[in-house]
């Protein structure tokens, strides 16, 4: 019969779960950081030809290191949906209705609880769920998939530990030092910056507010200063090296704008 569990309970469910499954496993959970242990589970069933769905938030940007070993799964089903909330694990035996995501940081920070459940003793809620997971996945849509280089498909695989080396990245608080052919364009445009995770314009260049406002309460959710994201605050255009809130504009805008009068 169904069970409640606390934190570690549902942790353990968890992986029962996904290495467990001889069918099918469908993931629905909003925010996505995947362990490496969880990634070898999933790694393994994908050997087995079995198929696996996830399902996450719309709006949550994956990370590259996640993309990379999502697009090395050949039976993954990879589906996002506005709104969600829920998160669930199930297979083809039982299920787990959980507040905890499949996210490192919730299974080894957040206070987590949820109820586990069998289909054969408690066929009532397994159905229920079934029919629910039906309907959720009528509002779902299919990720596109990117083209990744092939470096990145190694970033998921464990590596020996090694100390970080520390580094500082100078951020000036000072406004840049545009010409006058870039201050008539903010103002004839009305877009002095742009966001760096989303690329829309925005009407303030600031470098300690390089979001706009949806993108910045999703930023602030982890509040990572190093996390990668597409756009220059400064001209707009996609970057390699990536930027970030640390360094949220390109090489070439920061020289541009901010070499010496």
């Amino acid at each position: 019969m169904a069970k409640f569990l606390d934190g570690s309970g549902v942790q353990s469910a968890l992986t029962e779960i996904i290495k467990n499954s001889d069918q099918e496993l469908c993931i629905i959970s909003p925010y996505l950081k995947i362990p490496i242990q969880t990634k070898n589970y999933l790694r393994s069933i994908d050997n087995k030809n079995l198929p696996v769905t996830i399902i996450y938030r719309s709006d949550f940007k994956l990370s590259d290191e996640d993309l990379a070993f999502f697009n090395d799964l050949k039976n993954l089903d990879l589906l996002h949906c506005e709104n969600l909330h829920s998160k669930c694990y199930i297979n083809e035996k039982e299920g787990l209705i959980t507040s905890m995501n499949l996210h490192e940081h919730s299974q080894t920070h957040n206070w987590e609880m949820g109820i586990r459940f069998s289909k054969l003793a408690d066929p009532e809620i397994y159905e229920d769920v079934i029919k629910e997971l039906g309907h959720l996945g009528s509002q779902t849509k299919s990720y596109v998939p990117i083209k990744i280089v092939a470096e990145t498909k190694h970033q998921y695989k464990a590596e020996p530990s090694r100390k970080p080396m520390k580094r500082t990245v100078f951020k000036p608080t000072d406004a840049p030092n545009k010409s006058t052919i870039l201050k008539i364009l903010d103002i004839v445009t009305g877009e002095a910056a742009y966001c760096i995770r989303c690329g829309n314009g925005l009407k303030v260049f600031d470098l300690q507010k390089p979001y706009c406002d949806k993108c910045n309460a999703s930023w602030a959710r982890y509040k990572n200063p190093k996390y990668k994201e597409k756009f220059c605050h400064a001209c707009g255009l996609e970057t390699k090296p990536s930027t970030s809130f640390e360094k949220p504009v390109c090489s070439h805008c920061f020289t541009k704008l901010y070499k010496k009068k």
